[in-house]
């Protein structure tokens, strides 16, 4: 697993300035956001992709991967599938699978499940999934509503044939009813939320869909070593830690570091908890993610090792 963060910082003293009446003590207050990074003007989804997948190379041979999904929304082609593009930029040999998937902060999830189950039925061994989105290329620094939040990054992620499964099972859910609650239209350069159904979804879905996955696993909450959700703002993960009763030893969180990075958010979370010695080897995890679409979904893993 390895994550590019972009060189470009942005904080809450930058939006003032864009923005001389908006109050960032209280945007800070409920987002738990300061920091934000942001992709340079000529910088895309492909060149983010490229940078944190060439990491996992230096250590594990491009020839043994079978599969690449990449995970992104803001990609600078609507056709062809950028998985395509990358299978050549970065060598990849031409007898894999590669494909998108166009979610946002769910995605990273969708993408485990489908890489695990093609690792499980035999179909490969080894696959490579990509997150990576540019999402501050439509989001004007005038947009008050999004600008504070989202952050561009990339993670990518290594995935590997194992004596034993430990990734799953899944629990996942989709309700295309809200799709208004965050949305890009086609024609449109400006991505538009609704704070307050997004706050209501996350708050009202998320633990439900994590106490189906615990009744699934059938494993009590208090033997689950950590609990790393997607870093969506201070204020949703309060409600969900609070509405689940999670002990605060038991989240790991660092929005405050990278603000909200889409389907890039968990593994980045994972990476830096590891870092900071949070997690250990055979560790039980549960992750979770949730966002646009509406979509979601919780996993169970059993931590192993950063490559």
């Amino acid at each position: 697993m390895n994550i590019i963060y972009q060189k470009k910082k942005e904080n809450n003293e930058t939006l003032k300035k864009f923005n001389p009446n908006v109050d960032i003590n209280r945007i800070k207050e409920k987002t738990g956001i300061n920091n934000r990074y942001i992709s340079g003007e000529k910088e895309s989804v492909i060149d983010i992709s490229i940078k944190c997948s060439n990491k996992i190379f230096k250590k594990f041979s491009k020839k043994k991967i079978n599969f690449l999904i990449l995970v992104t929304q803001t990609s600078p082609y609507r056709i062809p599938t950028t998985a395509c593009i990358l299978q050549d930029k970065l060598g990849l040999k031409k007898d894999l699978m590669a494909f998108d998937i166009n979610l946002g902060c769910s995605g990273f999830i969708y993408a485990l499940k489908i890489g695990s189950s093609l690792i499980e039925t035999k179909q490969a061994k080894n696959g490579l999934i990509i997150c990576a989105d540019t999402y501050t290329k439509y989001i004007s620094k005038n947009n008050i509503t999004c600008r504070p939040i989202f952050s561009d990054a990339g993670a990518a992620i290594l995935l590997s044939e194992s004596s034993r499964n430990k990734i799953g099972p899944f629990e996942l859910g989709t309700d295309g009813s809200g799709a208004d609650a965050l949305e890009l239209p086609m024609n449109a350069n400006e991505i538009v939320m609704k704070g307050a159904k997004v706050l209501t979804f996350a708050t009202n879905i998320v633990p439900n869909n994590v106490n189906l996955l615990l009744k699934k696993i059938k494993i009590n909450k208090n033997k689950i070593d950590k609990f790393i959700f997607h870093q969506a703002s201070k204020y949703i993960l309060d409600n969900i830690n609070r509405i689940l009763s999670i002990k605060k030893e038991k989240t790991f969180e660092n929005y405050s570091k990278v603000g909200n990075t889409i389907s890039a958010s968990i593994p980045i979370a994972l990476k830096d908890a590891n870092s900071k010695n949070e997690l250990k080897k055979n560790n039980l995890v549960i992750i979770a993610g949730y966002g646009v679409g509406l979509s979601w979904g919780s996993a169970l893993i059993k931590w192993n090792k950063i490559l």
